[in-house]
């Protein structure tokens, strides 16, 4: 049972096919219009965004006597994308520096998995979903093509 309006969104996204998740529902038109009001100037971008919906996994990293230990798992939704970064929609807040391992679908059955650390996070209020946030994050490390069976 989904404890966080993020999660039940989620869970109901992933109960279509990979095709209708990249479709989209009222949610996300009320999140587009969040974005619109919070969006970034261009100029502050190195590099062009392009959308991207779908719902990826997610792992946050702490490095403890050298080696990474995995401290919470998640699923996300990620708003867009660049070759350097993602901005993800989250049901937690973030911390700047942040280690998060996130997981998105290729076709079939390939993921991939890539590193990013978290720049900034801003609350925001989605009418139908509650307290949510936009997560900023800089890739550091992938990405890493795997088979997910």
């Amino acid at each position: 049972m989904a404890t966080h309006p993020l999660e039940a969104m989620l869970s109901q996204s992933t109960a279509v096919t990979e095709p209708e998740q990249n479709v989209g529902n009222n949610d996300v038109v009320q999140l587009s219009a969040v974005m619109s009001a919070t969006t970034i100037p261009p100029g502050r971008r190195s590099e062009a965004r392009t959308e991207y919906r779908g719902i990826c996994s997610y792992e946050v990293l702490e490095a403890i006597d050298e080696e990474s230990v995995v401290i919470e798992q998640g699923e996300a939704f990620p708003i867009n994308r660049s070759t350097e970064g993602m901005l993800l929609l989250m049901g937690q807040a973030r911390q700047a520096k942040q280690l998060i391992e996130v997981h998105t679908r290729r076709s079939g059955w390939g993921r991939t998995a890539n590193v990013f650390e978290v720049r900034w996070t801003r609350p925001v209020q989605v009418e139908s979903l509650g307290n949510l946030y936009l997560v900023g994050c800089r890739r550091i490390f992938g990405p890493c093509h795997y088979l997910s069976f």
